[in-house]
């Protein structure tokens, strides 16, 4: 077993001269530039899974269907439409307003300028292109992380974000129809929250695969983008945030066309005793206070009426256990210091978009202790090095620097 423990002083001050401490988030709410070569498209999929049932509908016959969002290299978007922040007509948009309650601050988010272009037509500077699946955390969308999906598809990755229906902030359809959250997830059940993993999360990152492989077959003729044998399917790596990091972690055991896989901060739900190992580059990054709370110091935040702190306490010890039981090959374990629980949220755009949100519950922003920009910046350092490495076999990144050990 190789496994690297790390902590990320040294590495923010190579990348970023440190990440300087700030009272308040900057209330100028713009999405931070990408850095790589390349402008981004994006396009969005809703796709049926005819071999799974919902399980969540009232119908017995509804099968599981997802909303996908593409980000991807594009050369120009002269001449094509810049995206929405949120990629849904009005309808959808009032449905999120009105059933949490966000009034009109959240319905003017699609002014912010996203610097990505619907239906962009994919760059040739390469003839194909490394996958990354994205999965979001609980209660969380495909479409707020672009801080880092943008990111990554402006360095040459098509990023491929699933909305894991009835599990996120809400989902809309191309018909219109509109999937609010689920209550029903049985939280603090445990075991409820495995199978969710293991039965939806997981098989909705295996679906999403078949789905591009049948688009890497298929010429599109009729509009952009055209991603006909532009998938390269041998290089694909699974990146996900909170209980979107337990999936790509599980995903990873799992799912043999995954080459390597990121958790965001998240525990490891899904990885029992009989999972087996862990034998692929897998990278953990995660804030200072999740650390804490892996290792037995905890620092627990506001739990739910009701919720026992020594059940959640009992269940990072076995989530801790679990990954030190599973992890095997190539594995990094990052701990970004100076960083609290307020910082999970900041692997979403929330710092950012605060002033849309306007604090109301179940989506309160709380102030990060760190710059969000810096936090950017830092994280997708960490993560396009991992995926340049294992991915683009790139030598000299900074999983290759004498600083971590």
């Amino acid at each position: 077993m190789k496994k690297i423990m790390a902590s990320v002083i040294a590495a923010a001050t190579i990348i970023s001269s440190g990440l300087p401490v700030h009272a308040q988030v900057n209330e100028v709410v713009t999405l931070p530039k990408t850095t790589g070569l390349y402008q981004v498209g994006t396009t969005n999929y809703d796709w049926l899974d005819l071999t799974r049932k919902d399980g969540f509908t009232a119908d017995p016959k509804d099968h599981r269907e997802l909303m996908v969002q593409v980000w991807y290299p594009i050369d120009s978007g002269d001449g094509k439409e810049k995206e929405t922040y949120v990629p849904s007509p009005v309808t959808g948009m009032e449905s999120l307003t009105t059933r949490f309650g966000m009034d009109q601050p959240f319905t003017e988010i699609n002014k912010v300028d996203t610097q990505t272009y619907k239906e962009g037509i994919l760059s040739n500077q390469a003839s194909k292109f490394p996958v990354v699946l994205f999965s979001h955390g609980f209660t969380n969308a495909r479409w707020e992380y672009q801080s880092i999906t943008r990111e990554l598809a402006s360095h040459g990755f098509i990023v491929v974000s699933v909305d894991h229906t009835h599990f996120g902030k809400g989902t809309e359809f191309k018909d219109g129809r509109f999937i609010p959250f689920s209550p029903v997830h049985h939280i603090p059940d445990f075991k409820k929250m495995d199978e969710n993993i293991n039965e939806l999360w997981v098989k909705d990152l295996q679906f999403v695969i078949n789905q591009l492989e049948a688009l890497n077959k298929k010429k599109n003729t009729k509009n952009a983008p055209d991603f006909y044998n532009r998938f390269d399917l041998d290089r694909i790596a699974a990146v996900g945030h909170s209980f979107g990091g337990a999936a790509a972690a599980r995903a990873l055991q799992v799912e043999p066309r995954i080459k390597a896989a990121i958790n965001l901060d998240g525990s490891f739900v899904g990885l029992t005793a009989a999972t087996g190992k862990m034998e692929k580059p897998f990278a953990f990054i995660k804030t200072e206070a999740h650390a804490k709370d892996l290792k037995g110091e905890f620092e627990l935040p506001p739990l739910p009426p009701g919720m026992d702190p020594q059940l959640i306490i009992n269940q990072f010890k076995e989530y801790a256990a679990r990954y030190e039981k599973a992890v095997e090959g190539d594995a990094y374990d990052i701990t970004i210091t100076g960083t609290t629980h307020n910082e999970h949220m900041s692997f979403t755009d929330h710092p950012l978009m605060k002033p849309y949100y306007l604090d109301r519950t179940p989506y309160v922003v709380r102030d990060p202790k760190v710059d969000p920009h810096d936090f950017y910046q830092l994280t997708n350092h960490l993560i396009l090095s991992f995926l340049e490495k294992y991915l683009n076999e790139r030598s000299y990144t900074l999983y290759d620097l004498t600083l971590i050990k």
